[in-house]
């Protein structure tokens, strides 16, 4: 009896330390992590905070909505590509559980010339947050995920953070940007681009330094109190580009201090505006930095208007652009694009399913102007309201992505519990038979 008891206990400790040898990673996983510059921790608490931002997604469920808690400084010094799609959302704030860590020094900072992107491979969110650029430049590059500025998101930088052209601007771009993860030169996917706070803001719909065709639909929604120094209507260099429809809607006291169609030669499937308050200082198809491009409609513009848009002075030389002007019904959609497909047969970025299906590839008119290497625009020296809106030169810099570490339990883990299990049947069936 004493033999069966000291087995029983010997394999209840296997399967103690079996359980106990289980990673870290393969855990239950937080749906909350805590960063800042100086943190050592596992992302727990604030003062267990992580200090990178690899280790912060991968403390997190990524299936689910998530939040990553900026509760001191932080600097981005390189461009951060977590390099895995998923389906939940992650959102940056610096106000959480009642507490608001700007008010002892939490800002997230960034810090690479000529650019300091973050590239989203998921639904990413940014509010009641300070974001400092020590350069120049900070690029949030959407990839056809959806990226919003939420409400209470302060955005500083040196003088020459103007917004007026890519290279000086905290840019918000929906698409994909040249040479960052090998994008795709077409895409039928969507694109979501949401400002309602901030300054120095230039906002792209679609894709960077791409010739390509992405004929997907772009969802550009600029409310609250934005200050936006461009909103540019298509994708960013070079001629020849391509795009599906776009769908805007300038609300709330938000101010567009440039609206740009294009800035090369564009094709559009659509375009619509639902202006229904807040105000735009300049509105061109074509950007008079950028001369003699040319634009193409293939179903038309419209512009949507409410009465109160309808008296502002500048609203009948707006109209004048489109092809049509209707009343609009004052509302502004809670888009959602489709989530992306992260099983293992179907993830590929290179498998999308937009390159088998037919798009139609209208060559662009040509212009003598298309000859003109875009590089040769002047680059912005003044104020926002005279910089250049764009740069043909793409950001470079991009730090080496690690790949993410496997996940999951360890076979010897499982070989073990196997053997303790067997083990222990064995034991209660002499146990029984010494019983009986």
């Amino acid at each position: 009896m004493k033999k069966s008891l000291f087995a029983f206990l010997l394999i209840f400790a296997l399967l103690f330390t079996a359980f106990s040898a289980v990673p870290a990673s393969a855990a239950d996983k937080a749906t909350v992590v805590y960063l800042k510059d100086d943190g050592k921790g596992d992302g727990s608490s604030p003062e267990n905070a992580v200090s990178d931002l690899f280790d912060a997604y991968d403390a997190l469920d990524l299936s689910k909505d998530c939040t990553v808690v900026v509760c001191g400084p932080f600097l981005q010094e390189f461009t951060f590509s977590y390099g895995e799609e998923y389906v939940g959302s992650v959102t940056f704030t610096s106000v959480y559980g009642g507490v608001d860590y700007r008010k002892s020094g939490a800002v997230y900072q960034a810090n690479q010339e000529p650019a300091c992107r973050f590239v989203c491979w998921g639904e990413t969110t940014f509010e009641q947050i300070d974001i400092k650029a020590l350069q120049n430049n900070i690029m949030i590059v959407g990839q056809h995920h959806p990226v919003t500025i939420g409400e209470g998101v302060d955005i500083s930088g040196p003088a020459g953070l103007t917004g007026g052209s890519i290279a000086k601007a905290f840019t918000v771009m929906g698409g994909y940007q040249n040479e960052q993860d090998n994008p795709p030169e077409e895409s039928d996917k969507d694109t979501s681009v949401t400002v309602l706070s901030g300054s120095k803001i230039y906002i792209v719909p679609f894709s960077r330094s791409i010739l390509g065709v992405y004929s997907g639909t772009a969802y550009v929604r600029v409310g609250g109190d934005a200050d936006v120094t461009v909103l540019h209507g298509s994708s960013a260099y070079p001629n020849g580009i391509e795009v599906g429809n776009v769908r805007m809607w300038i609300y709330g006291n938000a101010h567009i201090k440039n609206f740009y169609g294009c800035t090369q030669d564009t094709i559009w499937n659509s375009f619509e505006l639902n202006w229904i308050s807040g105000t735009i200082d300049l509105f061109e198809w074509v950007c008079s930095y950028t001369p003699n491009k040319s634009t193409l409609f293939k179903q038309g513009t419209t512009l949507y208007a409410t009465s109160v848009t309808k008296a502002d002075a500048k609203f009948p030389e707006i109209a004048a652009c489109f092809d049509q002007v209707k009343d609009s019904d004052g509302k502004v959609p809670d888009v959602k694009i489709a989530k992306p497909d992260v099983s293992p047969e179907t993830k590929p970025v290179e498998t999308q399913p937009a390159a088998t299906e037919p798009v139609e590839t209208k060559a662009p008119v040509t212009t003598a102007a298309e000859t003109k290497p875009a590089g040769t625009q002047a680059p912005v020296t003044g104020t926002p309201a005279t910089a250049v809106p764009g740069t043909n030169t793409p950001a470079t810099g991009t730090a080496p992505v690690a790949p993410p570490a496997e996940k999951g339990v360890p076979a010897y883990v499982w070989a073990i519990v196997g053997v303790a299990v067997v083990a222990l049947a064995a034991v209660g069936i002499v146990l029984g038979k010494k019983k009986k």
